[in-house]
């Protein structure tokens, strides 16, 4: 099936992976207690803080070695709160995956119409910020040698007993090299106005087309300051990089991919989602024993686990209608979701929505959201149009999304 809209994105931040020769996994939760996804499973990651203890756990499918845990174990107060704790954490991090719902924005606190307008109108209408070619400077002629005097070389002793011939030559080598001195100086002033000349013609060259294209710039900027405002309720593609920055910087327990397109005309977000698995969820809760020696596992029943992944799906949906609000001032979200699953007809794997809606944002904001944990997710899409087939235990049936 694939995704129908034009601008798709993986959002995985804040999601921790792990390489090994076994394939990639992510996990989630906090340091000490996390869950980690992997096509090996869902499992439980518990390290007891200066204990040097851990545990690890499958929760996908419980786990026989887990009810076998070593009982010769003595009790021990320090352990029982450490492993309580441990505890907590984990089962508080398997909630906040359930629970992604309760992430949602209130979509009043997003930026209004008229902010965004403004900052398109700065984006748009930058000044031509290109410096100009820094023109270069006339280099200084180099001062040419004075000729020297008839006694320069000519030492003490020379004075007293230097010949009328051996001054002669004297003199001579002086001027010699004087002359030398000379045409090289006159050489190196030549070739530095050559440079010169060269760089100067390059910098006219430069700076003749800067002088266009500054030109030019501030023609655009004219023609779009006339149909500005025209031109920012139907930019598409700036309102879609806004959103993209929105849902990229957002925190999810798995790699999600999404594909959205904007239609600013109409005031209509379109967002397809790629929802997980079923069975990618844990299929079962830890708990400390007893007598407080060892972390156990009770597996969930069919139908809480089927709670469990209707509670996810749905509030992954609300979250994104939420986050799409919050970041585009526009009336209307169109958001459906699909997952993979085995075809009865040909046994291949097959993309099927599950869970379609076209949320309108005056009904959305009617959701108290300073008080989510006492909203249902499931419940909140009976307010929007929505298409959905889930029976009473939780089990979804295929749907035709929304257009």
């Amino acid at each position: 099936m694939g995704f129908r809209f034009r601008k798709s994105i993986s959002i995985i931040p804040g999601v921790r992976m792990n390489l090994s020769s076994s394939g990639a996994s992510m996990s989630v939760g906090p340091r000490g207690a996390s869950v980690s996804f992997g096509k090996r499973g869902t499992y439980a990651n518990l390290g007891l803080p200066g204990t040097g203890l851990s545990y690890r756990t499958r929760l996908d499918r419980a786990s026989a070695a887990s009810r076998k845990r070593n009982a010769s174990r003595q009790e021990d107060p320090y352990l029982r709160q450490e492993l309580e704790q441990e505890v907590e954490a984990l089962n508080q991090a398997v909630d906040d995956i359930v629970n992604i719902y309760l992430l949602t924005p209130d979509p009043r606190t997003g930026h209004s119409y008229s902010e965004l307008e403004a900052h398109y109108r700065q984006l748009m209408l930058q000044p031509y910020n290109v410096p100009a070619p820094v023109r270069p400077e006339k280099p200084v002629p180099l001062i040419a040698p004075e000729q020297p005097d008839d006694n320069q070389g000519r030492g003490l002793i020379g004075r007293i007993f230097e010949s009328a011939s051996a001054r002669q030559d004297r003199q001579t080598r002086n001027i010699e090299q004087w002359q030398r001195e000379v045409k090289e100086c006159e050489q190196e002033n030549e070739l530095s106005l050559k440079r010169y000349q060269a760089m100067r013609q390059r910098w006219a060259e430069l700076y003749a087309n800067w002088k266009f294209d500054a030109a030019e710039h501030e023609k655009k900027i004219a023609s779009k300051l006339a149909n500005i405002e025209s031109q920012f309720a139907t930019d598409n593609s700036y309102f879609e990089s806004l959103l993209s920055e929105v849902i990229q910087a957002a925190d999810w327990p798995r790699e999600t991919l999404v594909s959205f397109q904007v239609n600013a005309s109409t005031s209509e977000i379109l967002i397809e989602v790629d929802l997980p698995e079923y069975e990618m969820l844990p299929t079962s809760s830890v708990r400390v024993n007893t007598r407080g020696t060892e972390i156990i596992e009770k597996e969930l029943s069919q139908k809480a686990m089927r709670e469990r992944y209707a509670l996810h799906v749905h509030g992954i949906v609300l979250r994104l209608a939420g986050m799409a609000f919050c970041a585009l001032p526009f009336n209307t979200v169109i958001i459906s979701g699909f997952t993979q699953r085995i075809s009865k007809q040909t046994g291949h794997l097959n993309d099927e929505y599950i869970l379609s809606s076209r949320i309108e944002r005056y009904l959305f904001e009617r959701l108290n959201f300073s008080n989510l944990e006492n909203v249902s997710p499931i419940d909140a899409f009976d307010k929007f149009q929505t298409q959905r087939r889930m029976s009473a235990t939780f089990i979804f049936q295929p749907v035709t999304p929304i257009v």
